[in-house]
């Protein structure tokens, strides 16, 4: 049941309405009603899945009240944090590359699983709550329906973002009333979040799979001009679904991390990835950069640490070698702008800027640097094999003519005309929402604050905008296939 289908429009304001009406007579009532919701959302992608999700959920439950128990001897606890961790893992490694392993090994290609949507989501949420009561960090939750409910949570559950249990389980200790303020915060944030799924994410999708499917009969020109706009299209796609999920999530009363934060304002490799899907990034930050060693043991150390974290980031995103590249070359962008930094800094001495214009156009050559290394990577994240991959970087680095970009017209990509403005106009008003995001550190309370007759004029702007995205059709968000 995806978040832009017809069948979600009318389970969400059911299960809002419904979970309201429950609170005002039994906390209790409602949060057995949440968790049948989440259910029932999750066995639409197939009911075998629901039967996993419980099994994630009772194996992390049952180790977690030994973890946090500390009338447990440690040689116990430590057992049960091996145990916990080994099993879920184990169940990640196993549907992520069964189908590797069933072609590389047994050479029956035909032998293949299909991956249960959201499982690298869940199974990293549920780790956050064995290793914390291990490490004291997270009280041990006795009540089995309330941990169900933080594995379970249907608004993050199919792609994020990846909570930690001490963040979201508390939440389910308290009961939520409808409250106007939030819902209408809650509201926008899904309102954009739409936005960029339907009018922008959804047409990119267009001209970007026309080119990459065509790989070897386009330009050089059209292969970065497709990959430029791939960079756009996840961006909008997944933080789309972030934004639709913390803003459901505000509607109900919850409060879940912020996965997204403007990430093409950043001025380097390193404050980009502080903000593209901060909870995967936070997660590995928390529980293999630092325990590692993370920066304390010697710079040698922690580059090993970075690129350890980058590439385990690339195999949990797929099977296979391209995925692993990308992690790996985004690692070592990072890595060499830590390196850089004293130079670049010396550099910055030697030339102080005087004035505000010279330091925007500063700023802005930083963040254009900066994307031009999130695109190189890129290359490997959306081709279909590294043989794809590299065949793309020939024929941007190698093959690109002046001529190509003359020859070929953006409109003539698959959309056409009114579409291409259409996108185009779009992009426009995100980057106006990022700009002041980016000011505020709230654009959804910004504009809530706005007079009446404003807000209404930006309601009806991005309504309209979306519905005449509808003749596109509903699209997969793309962090489902990870």
């Amino acid at each position: 049941m995806l978040f832009n289908s017809i069948g979600f429009a009318i389970f969400c304001p059911l299960v809002i309405i419904i979970y309201f009406a429950l609170e005002e007579k039994s906390h209790r009532a409602a949060l057995i009603w949440l968790l049948i919701a989440d259910y029932f959302y999750y066995m639409c992608a197939g009911a075998a899945f629901g039967a996993l999700l419980f099994g994630v959920t009772f194996v992390t439950y049952l180790c977690g009240r030994v973890c946090g128990n500390i009338s447990f001897s440690r040689g116990w606890r430590h057992l049960a944090l091996i145990a916990g961790c080994t099993v879920n893992v184990s169940l990640l490694v196993f549907f992520k590359y069964f189908n590797l392993f069933s072609e590389m090994i047994l050479k029956d290609p035909a032998l293949k699983i299909i991956l249960p949507v959201g499982v690298s989501f869940y199974v990293f949420s549920s780790l956050t709550y064995v290793i914390d009561t291990y490490r004291g960090e997270q009280k041990v939750q006795k009540d089995f329906i309330k941990y169900a409910l933080f594995v379970s949570f249907f608004p993050t559950l199919l792609a994020g973002p990846i909570e930690r249990s001490v963040n979201l389980l508390p939440q389910f200790d308290r009961p939520h009333r409808f409250d106007y303020g939030k819902a209408k915060r809650g509201l926008i944030k899904m309102a954009v979040g739409y936005f960029m799924k339907l009018v922008i994410a959804q047409r990119l999708a267009i001209t970007v799979d026309l080119i990459y499917g065509n790989v070897d009969d386009v330009s050089g020109f059209l292969l970065l001009l497709a990959t430029v706009f791939y960079a756009f299209q996840i961006y909008c796609d997944f933080a789309s679904y972030s934004s639709i999920a913390s803003g459901l999530a505000t509607v109900l009363g919850f409060e879940v991390i912020e996965n997204f934060r403007q990430p093409f304002f950043a001025k380097s490799c390193s404050d980009l990835w502080r903000r593209w899907h901060i909870s995967l990034n936070n997660w590995f930050i928390n529980y293999v950069y630092i325990p590692l060693g993370g920066s304390r043991k010697g710079r040698v150390r922690k580059y090993l640490n970075v690129m350890a974290v980058f590439t385990l980031s690339g195999m949990w995103h797929g099977a296979a070698l391209h995925y692993v590249l990308w992690g790996m070359l985004s690692g070592l962008f990072q890595v060499t702008g830590d390196m850089t930094k004293g130079i670049r800094q010396k550099i910055s001495d030697a030339f102080p800027v005087h004035n505000k214009n010279t330091a925007v156009l500063h700023r802005c050559f930083q963040v254009f640097l900066t994307f031009v290394f999130f695109v190189i990577a890129l290359v490997f994240f959306r081709a279909d094999s590294t043989r794809q991959a590299f065949t793309v970087f020939g024929k941007i680095f190698a093959g690109m003519h002046l001529s190509d970009i003359a020859a070929n017209s953006i409109f003539d990509l698959g959309l056409g005309t009114f579409n291409m403005l259409y996108l185009l106009a779009g992009m426009v008003l995100l980057v106006i929402y990022d700009v002041i995001n980016e000011k505020t550190g709230d654009a959804a309370g910004f504009i809530s604050k706005r007079p009446t007759y404003l807000r209404w004029c930006i309601y009806y702007v991005m309504i309209l905008m979306m519905l005449g995205s509808a003749a596109i059709g509903a699209k997969q968000f793309i962090y489902f296939d990870f």
